[in-house]
């Protein structure tokens, strides 16, 4: 059975009672992976991974690759330049959820995607999710998904769901367990001031949290169970 639990608060977690094997545990706090805006050296008008270029901050890392799909109209992407990559600028968060850096996607013009590598079937996974306060438009997304199953989309659409701006402005706590395949976080924006952040990332195998301090704030409803 998969459960998935959301938050908009900041949650200590009590170890469970048997023992935990931490396949993989990233909140971005390698300063070597600090630098400059981004520019993407790819072709902007067609599906392709990043690459870290000298000086700017990194795309990718230790267990996480990124990627840039332009829209159906292609832009200029990341190719003028933006804020993605790792950072330690705390002032659309506050505070990073886990240490002093985190990870940023902002101004894509297009979909930037940070996937975190397969550690194979059967395991759980949290991490902290955070939206910057602004006005966000129809054809701006976020989709965050572990192989087949998706933990949480949030638009701005007619479709009756969460809208960005709803959940924005406070760090969502994502925990879900029994899920195969691999992280993936999608973010579609045209503007500097539109930022999702992603911090304290941990998969495992083993015990489970305890989840007595979880609660839902301002997110009611989208703590789920997952399909069996």
């Amino acid at each position: 059975m998969k459960n998935l639990v959301l938050t908009g608060l900041f949650v200590s977690l009590a170890a469970g009672t048997a023992t935990a094997d931490m396949l993989y545990s990233q909140s971005f706090e390698d300063t070597s992976l600090l630098g400059d805006k981004y520019f993407d050296l790819g072709d902007v008008t067609v599906f392709h991974w990043l690459q870290n270029n000298d000086g700017q901050a990194a795309v990718n890392g230790d267990g996480f690759n990124a990627w840039f799909q332009p829209f159906e109209t292609p832009g200029v992407g990341l190719g003028d330049g933006d804020y993605v990559g790792v950072t330690n600028y705390a002032g659309n968060v506050g505070a990073f959820y886990d240490g002093d850096q985190g990870y940023q996607m902002s101004d894509t013009d297009g979909i930037m995607g940070l996937d975190i590598d397969d550690f194979g079937a059967g395991v759980n996974v949290s991490f902290a999710i955070f939206l910057a306060t602004t006005g966000y438009e129809d054809t701006d997304a976020l989709t965050v998904s572990y192989g087949d199953d998706v933990l949480l989309q949030l638009g701005n659409g007619d479709d009756g769901g969460l809208g960005m701006e709803t959940a924005a402005g406070t760090w969502i706590f994502i925990e879900a367990t029994d899920v195969s395949g691999n992280l993936s976080i999608a973010f579609a924006s045209n503007s500097g001031s539109e930022a999702v952040f992603i911090d304290d990332i941990n998969i495992w195998t083993g015990a489970i949290p305890a989840p007595g301090a979880l609660a839902l704030l301002g997110l009611a409803g989208l703590a789920s169970r997952r399909r069996r």
